[in-house]
């Protein structure tokens, strides 16, 4: 698993706005230095470590949410839980994949050390069939994160996500 980018110009005296517009795109970049490896399906540690770069950009969102929450900016607040739950849903269908990697893993040792004898014959149909669907449900998950990232950066995801987070900035100015 890969480590989280070292986050930099975190101020501790600085404002909790001011931090969030900070640490915020970086975790987003963190997340986009994975993108030249998701158009290869087996790539599978590369996607895994997305999943972890968007896991740790979604757990900082929900810990900044409150910077957003200011009654004036409904809007923003509004779009940053939009792009909150796109971020979950992202999330989700890599940790679906991944647990069908991690599930194929397994099946594929246990079939290594059935050996040559009766019991390969008696388990083996079963475990080929149960192969074949789980092998059928991660190509299904992973053309659905295709399908998904393709239309998020067609919609320009990554940079009206930058300007959300600067807005906090923005915020800070006016109502702080």
């Amino acid at each position: 698993m890969a480590k989280a980018h070292k986050v930099i110009g975190v101020e501790p005296l600085e404002s909790y706005r001011e931090n969030a517009r900070v640490i915020l795109p970086q975790r987003l970049e963190e997340v986009y230095t994975w993108e030249p490896f998701i158009r290869d399906e087996t790539r599978r540690e590369e996607l895994h470590n997305m999943r972890i770069s968007i896991k740790r950009l979604r757990y900082t969102m929900e810990i900044f949410r409150v910077a957003y929450q200011d009654g004036s900016q409904q809007t923003a607040v509004n779009i940053y839980t939009e792009f909150l739950a796109m971020i979950v849903d992202l999330q989700e269908i890599l940790g679906d994949i991944h647990d069908a990697d991690v599930v194929l893993a397994v099946l594929a040792d246990y079939v290594s050390q059935l050996g040559n004898g009766e019991r390969q014959i008696a388990v083996l149909p079963g475990i080929v069939r149960l192969i074949a669907r789980t092998e059928m449900t991660r190509s299904v998950d992973y053309e659905t994160f295709l399908e998904k990232w393709d239309q998020f950066s067609a919609a320009g995801f990554k940079q009206k996500l930058l300007s959300l987070f600067s807005a906090t900035c923005e915020l800070k100015t006016r109502y702080s």
